[in-house]
């Protein structure tokens, strides 16, 4: 019996001084990581850290959190965020993000509220390369100075490290009740025929990059796309429903090659819409009629279209109508 007890007080100590001495190491690991992104010209502050959860979890909490990275211009801030991990699989972490973030840009500044918004993750190697990971959120709020307004009900975002070829991700996104505010809602429909509320917002791909998705992916530069296999996308807003296949590839620039199949309900509302955002040339929007109008007539029913993008040399066309240059595919 005696032995017992101190075979159960010896593992006690064990753990104990196993879970303080790991402790310290997370911490001194932020630290040390915090000076390294000063060093490199970041803004990277905060006022509090400590690890908490004691004898079976790590849970590191940082406050009042602050990076900006010179090279994108990105900037998050946040007065707290919660980073756990159960003591006996530290390769597996969950981010508790807390009700109220920020996320600015050369472009505008987003104010992020959420009732709850949490990502885990399973990171793999001394690069801690990303094996898997889902972020789910709920009730949320975007808010940008450039003065538009999202809301979302709940949404999920899932990716995993799909092989055989290297630096290949599944990725799995799903929105549920995606509402624009009033004001940007009717700078895209101005004649209020659309509900407040996009139906379906869904999008499953496989995506190979450049570089895998480990800690360089921030604290050096963003893997960058090269080839796109899109199994689905599909978007319903009201009467408005698009779905898109295809596959695409990125040379060293991001300009795409390939072909996406596209089918569009009640497309010459989404024409109109792609026009008020600016994302077709208005010189374009006759020519582009007039063509699909003619496609549809020959396909099935006028208010719908079976038909193929096609990204070629820097350009893009639907069907056999030239659009104009074809977007870069790039991670800022």
């Amino acid at each position: 019996m005696r032995s017992v007890v101190w075979v159960i007080g010896i593992m006690v100590v064990a753990w104990t001084g196993y879970w303080f001495v790991t402790a310290n190491l997370i911490e001194r690991g932020a630290e040390t990581w915090f000076d390294q992104r000063r060093d490199e010209g970041w803004q990277a502050d905060y006022t509090g850290l400590n690890t908490r959860g004691f004898p079976y979890r790590f849970d590191t909490v940082l406050s009042d959190v602050a990076l900006a990275d010179p090279g994108t211009g990105v900037v998050w801030s946040a007065p707290e965020l919660e980073i756990a991990s159960l003591a006996y699989r530290p390769n597996h972490i969950i981010a508790l993000f807390p009700e109220t973030q920020t996320l600015a840009s050369p472009f505008d500044t987003v104010t992020i509220t959420s009732a709850d918004m949490r990502a885990s993750a399973r990171l793999g190697g001394s690069r801690l390369e990303l094996v898997e990971s889902t972020a789910e959120m709920a009730d949320v709020i975007m808010g940008s100075t450039a003065g538009w307004e999202l809301t979302l009900d709940r949404g999920l975002l899932a990716t995993r490290n799909a092989g055989p070829a290297e630096n290949t991700y599944d990725i799995f996104f799903e929105a549920t009740d995606l509402r624009p505010s009033d004001a940007l809602r009717l700078g895209v429909d101005p004649q209020n025929r659309l509900p407040d509320t996009f139906e379906t917002l869904k999008l499953d791909a496989t995506v190979g990059f450049d570089a895998p998705w480990d800690r360089f992916a921030i604290e050096r530069a963003r893997p960058q796309p090269t080839d796109i296999i899109l199994k689905d996308f599909t978007a319903t807003w009201g009467q408005l429903e698009l779905r898109a296949v295809g596959e695409l590839t990125m040379d060293g620039e991001g300009t795409p090659a390939g072909r996406i199949t596209v089918k569009a309900t009640n497309w010459r509302e989404m024409i109109a819409i792609g026009e008020a955002l600016g994302t077709i040339p208005p010189n374009m929007v006759s020519m582009l009629t007039r063509g699909l109008e003619l496609l549809a007539s020959i396909s099935g029913p006028s208010n719908t279209i079976d038909i193929p993008v096609s990204f070629d040399s820097g350009f893009m066309s639907v069907g056999p109508i030239p659009i104009g240059p074809a977007p870069k595919i790039r991670l800022r």
